[in-house]
């Protein structure tokens, strides 16, 4: 059947909602057309069709003739070029509506828990520099912007990628979503790169020095690290830097700088050189303090992990006798937080150095009921059998993956298990809804409750915690 809609058509078209991951959505009768960029609920567009299959279409926005019931003005100049805060123009409040509507939606439908009851999205207590860590990158090539940063050369730029770009940045003054000082960074090492003719990272040719600036900040201890991620051993450069930032921040704690000389675009590497202060920095969640290395993951918006731990300590309705397994435990923070209130916490993480990192904050917390176990979960638990005899059984099993979800062994792995309590916090609800899926129908489980937890304002992306109780 042909679609309603040809390729290069313009039509008008009024945004009805947005679909996960921030696409508009309209429709031309009942035929669906998602607009990839751009779209704010209510707007009323002309639009370019740029795609048209049996199924959807996908157009581009042209111009907008109605302006959107929630629309409100960005205030950030580099919006609508930089890929990051792309629902900056639309009213916080119904930035949480989009989202709560796109979790029920993908629950509801996509799963088939119809009657599963998800909460409306616990909200940011911040929506502007809540992120504590910002990574910021080097181009030998400028994204131009007309009318604005005219008079900057256009072979250097230290900012953010432009969206859809891979090999240039938009040299930027500042981001609002950044830690504070972020804008005394930008500025104050542009300068002294420009200063001292040092160059920039070409990443179509892999040539260059200056690859990414990493800024990583305690929000509850105002510790700053800075760390500037280079094509080349040669940190003798960056000093006088050290020196010059040293006496800009008094609240800088650790000034390094990572050799990467892959072509990959990581700010990891093989070697970190530390220029001033300490090799980390700390960073308190509740009671408890975190040393946060260059390459420790830490949830990026502190205050409102502590809610979201607070949502999972309150799904998992602990014991003093429980025994809880944390898959993917990273650095330890979620069994770390959960310690004081049961027996024994067991964590798994493949990173030796989040298991390092781990070992460590137990260490500095004085916490001596956990214990981390480093192996891949995907086959763990089938290859090395001996550690299901090992371990006492849990009571309660926190499933915290990366985007991408389980793979499906682990899935059976822990039907095989089955503990009395699942909790699993998620970043991306369409891969936790497909796994949750695949535990309900084979595992005997029912899901409890769900509550999103809003940890990026201004983006599409959502932390979602669900709680499994086990059918007896």
């Amino acid at each position: 059947m042909s679609p309603p809609v040809k390729k290069h058509q313009e039509l008008e078209l009024k945004i009805e909602n947005l679909a996960f991951g921030g696409k508009g959505i309209a429709h031309v009768d009942d035929y669906i057309i998602f607009i990839p960029k751009d779209a704010v609920p209510g707007q009323v567009v002309k639009a370019l069709v740029t795609k048209a299959t049996s199924n959807y279409g996908e157009a581009r926005v042209l111009g907008v003739i109605k302006r959107g019931y929630n629309e409100i003005k960005p205030l950030c100049p580099y919006f609508g070029n930089c890929g990051g805060c792309k629902h900056q123009n639309l009213q916080y409040q119904e930035q949480l509506k989009q989202l709560y509507n796109q979790v029920k939606e993908l629950y509801h439908l996509l799963g088939g828990f119809k009657e599963t009851v998800v909460n409306f999205p616990v909200s940011s207590d911040k929506i502007f520099h809540y992120r504590n860590k910002m990574e910021f990158a080097f181009s030998n090539r400028r994204w131009i912007i007309d009318g604005l940063d005219e008079e900057k050369p256009k072979g250097f730029a230290l900012g953010l990628r432009a969206s859809g770009n891979y090999w240039k940045a938009i040299d930027i003054d500042d981001c609002i979503i950044a830690p504070e000082e972020s804008g005394i960074l930008l500025s104050s090492v542009r300068n002294f790169a420009l200063r001292n003719k040092i160059s920039a990272y070409d990443q179509k040719r892999h040539k260059g020095f200056l690859r990414h600036l990493v800024i990583r900040k305690g929000q509850n201890t105002e510790q700053l690290m800075v760390n500037i991620v280079t094509n080349s051993d040669s940190p003798e450069l960056l000093m006088p830097l050290a020196d010059e930032l040293s006496k800009e921040l008094p609240n800088l704690t650790s000034f390094v700088n990572t050799v990467n000389r892959g072509v990959s675009g990581t700010t990891t590497g093989e070697k970190t050189n530390l220029l001033y202060g300490k090799r980390y920095i700390e960073e308190k969640l509740g009671e408890l303090t975190f040393k946060i290395s260059p390459a420790s993951f830490f949830q990026t918006n502190t205050l409102m992990a502590e809610k979201l731990y607070e949502v999972v300590k309150d799904f998992s309705e602990l014991e003093k006798d429980e025994v809880v397994w944390d898959l993917y435990c990273g650095t330890g923070t979620i069994a770390l937080y959960l310690a004081s209130y049961v027996k024994k916490v067991i964590g798994f993480e493949i990173v030796p150095e989040a298991i390092r990192d781990a070992n460590e904050n137990a260490e500095l917390n004085r916490i001596e009921n956990v214990r981390f176990i480093k192996g891949n979960l995907d086959k763990l638990f089938r290859k090395e059998p001996e550690i299901l005899k090992e371990l006492p059984s849990p009571d309660l099993i926190i499933i915290d993956p990366p985007r991408s979800g389980m793979h499906p062994k682990l899935v059976s792995d822990i039907i095989e298990i089955h503990p009395p309590k699942i909790v699993y916090v998620s970043c991306n609800p369409a891969t936790q809804v497909r796994d949750l899926k695949l535990i309900a129908d084979r595992g005997n489980y029912i899901i409890d409750s769900v509550q999103p937890v809003d940890i990026f304002p201004h983006t599409p992306h959502i932390e979602v915690v669900a709680k499994l109780v086990l059918r007896f």
